[in-house]
């Protein structure tokens, strides 16, 4: 189980009047209000990325507060924090994944049941894949945590989409690498937090998702 916040310095457990998202920070001027230690910058940009990728969610796809778009904030907001987890720490917690990946199940158990069989074989097939590939290279091309996440994006999107979204991480991730061996800023024995390109494409394909089906429909219907 997650615990309660605390601060990492003096450990103290935050009150819910620490933890208002942005204002806290603030207020408290970017220190704990009880041992007055620095708290990182890190925080109110999390923050703020994840009040501007909600309203970006509600502007694409309507304010709407169903089932549906309740699981796609609940998706939305966890996808970040493994993203910056992974950017900071080369690591995505078990805890947020084993989550996501139970929360992903109830949903798809008791509201989309049309669609359960699809997203059980996507989360198998891709996390198959990703835990060959860590197999293959003894950890070194693929950490275990990518396989987790890869099994529980097909429990979210299933396929095609949860397969675009891992295409499209892998070549972002390439690009990126490309790009900073080119500035010298890596070189191929440079980790990167593959992970939060995952949960980075894995929050554009849930605010595209309608959209792309949408557009689709269209096209189909259209010949």
């Amino acid at each position: 189980m997650i615990g309660r916040s605390e601060c990492f310095k003096c450990l103290k457990q935050l009150m819910w009047y620490d933890l208002i998202p942005l204002v806290s920070y603030a207020i408290l001027r970017g220190r704990c209000r009880y041992c007055r230690s620095h708290i990182s910058f890190v925080y109110p940009i999390t923050e703020l990325i994840t009040a501007l990728v909600i309203t970006i969610y509600f502007g694409v796809n309507g304010f709407y507060l169903g089932s549906s778009s309740i699981f796609a904030i609940f998706v939305l907001v966890l996808m970040i924090a493994l993203a910056f987890f992974d950017a900071l720490y080369l690591i995505l917690p078990d805890k947020i994944v084993f989550i996501l990946g139970s929360g992903a199940l109830v949903y798809n158990i008791f509201l989309r049941r049309p669609d359960l069989i699809n997203l059980a074989i996507s989360g198998f097939i891709f996390g198959s894949a990703f835990a060959i590939l860590h197999i293959v290279s003894r950890g070194k091309w693929m950490g275990f945590g990518d396989v987790k996440l890869a099994i529980v994006i097909g429990l979210i999107l299933g396929y095609p989409f949860g397969f675009f979204a891992i295409i499209f991480a892998i070549w972002t991730a390439a690009f990126v690498g490309v790009v900073m061996m080119t500035l010298k800023m890596a070189s191929l024995k440079t980790a990167l937090p593959f992970g939060s390109f995952m949960a980075g494409s894995t929050i554009i394909f849930i605010i595209l998702k309608n959209v792309i089906e949408e557009k689709l429909s269209f096209i189909i219907s259209s010949f």
